[in-house]
């Protein structure tokens, strides 16, 4: 089965977000639309659509001529995309901790806390630099004799960042994503891996799922996502954080980490470490409840 690529460059964020917008409109319905930026200091943001179906040259015609821009169409032959991943991502070490694949199961480190990781159409195999910094400050905080006893995975992917948690110390999680193929294979990979059933995996739009609030206020919340979410969640994160809790919020570029630390400190959060990597930035913030 052949699958269409739609892809195209725009010098705004605000373009590409209108042209996603009208070709959610147009047929054939694409599968799905995305665009991220991919030159930061150029201002260049990547739109991706798939089709099913070739779109109309008309449409596209249409939509280059009102925005100034070039969109390509590509035909990508049908493959199996999980099993190529499996195969070909490099099992990675950070600090005591092993992340694998099934096809790596003979590499087993017995002296590390070893996580297998399905990845499925999930995001997050601890490749990313998102994903690594999220790790190397969970570790960073624990090195300074940080106590967490009921963790919050938001946006859980594969599940790897609450596999850490649950590894490396005896703690409850509560892993959510809004994303169903997300959740089954977190869950599937806490099955992999032993988890213990009282740590729960949930579907959840926006921490709304009411199971969350049943786990109590948390002392430690991941949140591995999309800049917008991260600025835009803020009052649900004071909400179900303990104060002197820590959030580690990460999937933002250098310059949206600084808008999004300015909103968190406007809610009493204030910075305990930062880490970079690449283009990526991911913060590691602690709640001060206000004084009355």
């Amino acid at each position: 089965m052949t699958t269409y690529v739609l892809t195209g460059l725009v010098n705004s964020e605000d373009s590409a977000r209108k042209i996603c917008s009208l070709i959610e409109k147009i047929y054939p319905r694409p599968l799905g639309t995305g665009f991220f930026e991919l030159d930061e200091r150029n201002s260049t943001w990547e739109i991706e659509a798939y089709f099913q179906q070739k779109p109309k040259l008309g449409d596209i015609a249409l939509l280059e001529g009102i925005y100034s821009t070039e969109l390509r169409i590509s035909a990508v032959e049908k493959v199996d995309w999980v099993s190529e991943v499996q195969r070909n991502l490099t099992p990675i070490a950070i600090g005591n901790i092993y992340i694998h694949g099934v096809h790596h199961r003979d590499k087993l480190d017995l002296n590390k806390k070893n996580i297998e990781i399905q990845a499925a159409m999930a995001f997050g195999t601890g490749h990313h630099a998102t994903t690594r910094s999220c790790i190397d400050l969970y570790r960073y905080l624990l090195r300074k004799r940080w106590e967490f006893r009921n963790v919050l995975d938001i946006g859980s992917g594969t599940g790897v960042l609450s596999m850490v948690a649950v590894k490396t110390k005896k703690t409850v999680v509560t892993a959510i994503d809004n994303d169903l193929i997300a959740v089954e294979t977190t869950r599937t990979n806490f099955s992999k891996n032993k988890i213990s059933i009282r740590n729960l995996v949930l579907k959840s739009n926006e921490l709304r799922n009411p199971l969350i609030f049943s786990r109590g206020k948390f002392d430690l919340i991941f949140a591995n996502i999309l800049f917008l979410p991260l600025k835009n969640m803020v009052k649900n994160v004071r909400r179900n954080l303990r104060a002197g809790g820590v959030i580690i919020l990460s999937g933002m570029s250098h310059k949206q980490s600084i808008l999004v630390e300015k909103v968190y400190a406007n809610h009493n959060f204030r910075r305990v470490k930062i880490a970079k990597e690449g283009p990526w930035t991911s913060l590691a913030l602690r709640y001060f409840r206000k004084n009355k």
